[in-house]
């Protein structure tokens, strides 16, 4: 029989070039768009088998966030949905004749509601199944969240719900750019997202995942993006490398970044073991060295805006931001001028 061969479809997506048009943060360093790229403190510690694991917190008291407790479907939603709504609603005041009903929405995460899921599974083990609560139980899918902020803020566009490791990131921008170029919306906010809970520390030491000193955080990123007019743009985007071992994700690394010019400088993103990955593949670095402090998707998001301000300030016409997924796959996309 004829064997028929299969082409491996280019990874890039250059249909439409990705302009920001304005930006939303909620991260430990505060609120606004100055907060999304500024150093995120630590503000707690907890504890793993007696040793201390620092992280990066929301203050919830914040009145911009308790704000948010007035809205009716809110009263009852997890932290998550607070940094989301306000991230969101930073980002939209940055347009402010903006057609919200021709406006999507796409979100990633990581671990995504997590503080109600904990809490509910709490309920069935210790108290009985007859005890979980049914009221917890619709805040534990991962789209409640977002389906709260675009319902109370009026977004009529398309909505999607992403999960992954951190290249789930790439893999929303990717959302966008083919939601623009089919017409399904004008704009798009493309939103990253985490929040935590002491058993996030438990989880991810378990997953060997908090090695080489990474600080957990929590909060959103929201970045407001319409197709590309004058300044910097997200474009070219290659992800799908998946590996299952370290030494895979280092090929996969090597692949995915082949599809690039290779005198185009990375963005230094690489946290934990993902650091030496980056240092043997030899291409040069730009950008200050990353923090310790991972928010997975939220971190990802913070190094659009850091390679958006490089090309911006004329350090370099155009910078690849790798995205390192710790668990699942790499991705790269680029940014211009």
């Amino acid at each position: 029989p004829r064997v028929r061969r299969i082409q491996r479809r280019s990874p890039f997506h250059p249909r439409m070039n990705l302009s920001l048009l304005s930006a939303g943060g909620v991260t430990s360093a505060g609120l606004g768009p100055a907060a999304i790229t500024a150093p995120w403190p630590v503000t707690a510690t907890h504890s793993h088998g007696g040793v201390p694991v620092q992280a990066g917190l929301i203050e919830q008291k914040d009145p911009s966030l308790l704000r948010w407790q007035k809205e009716p479907r809110l009263r009852r939603a997890s932290p998550i949905t607070y940094f989301m709504i306000e991230a969101v609603e930073q980002a939209l005041q940055g347009a402010p004749h903006l057609d919200r009903g021709r406006t999507g929405v796409v979100a990633s995460f990581f671990l995504g509601c997590l503080v109600y899921s904990v809490r509910f599974y709490r309920q069935i083990t210790e108290e009985g199944r007859r005890f979980a609560s049914p009221v917890l139980f619709p805040e534990t899918v991962f789209n409640s969240p977002l389906s709260h902020v675009v319902a109370t803020l009026g977004l009529g566009g398309p909505v999607y719900s992403q999960i992954g490791d951190k290249t789930c990131w790439a893999s929303a921008l990717r959302t966008a750019q083919c939601w623009l170029a089919n017409g399904d919306c004008d704009h798009v906010i493309v939103l990253a997202a985490e929040e935590f809970d002491p058993h996030e520390v438990d989880a991810l030491h378990s997953g060997g995942l908090l090695r080489g000193g990474l600080q957990p955080c929590e909060g959103a990123i929201a970045l407001l993006l319409g197709p590309s007019a004058n300044g910097p743009a997200i474009g070219a985007i290659a992800d799908g490398y998946d590996f299952r071992t370290r030494q895979e994700g280092l090929e996969a690394a090597e692949r995915c970044l082949a599809e690039f010019s290779p005198h185009t400088p990375l963005l230094d993103t690489a946290t934990g073991w993902t650091r030496t990955a980056a240092a043997t593949i030899g291409r040069s670095i730009i950008g200050p060295k990353a923090t310790l402090t991972e928010g997975f998707t939220l971190s990802a998001a913070a190094d659009t805006m850091r390679a958006l301000d490089i090309v911006a300030s004329g350090q370099s016409p155009e910078v690849i931001v790798p995205v390192w997924g710790l668990t699942r796959q790499v991705a790269a996309y680029r940014v211009t001028a």
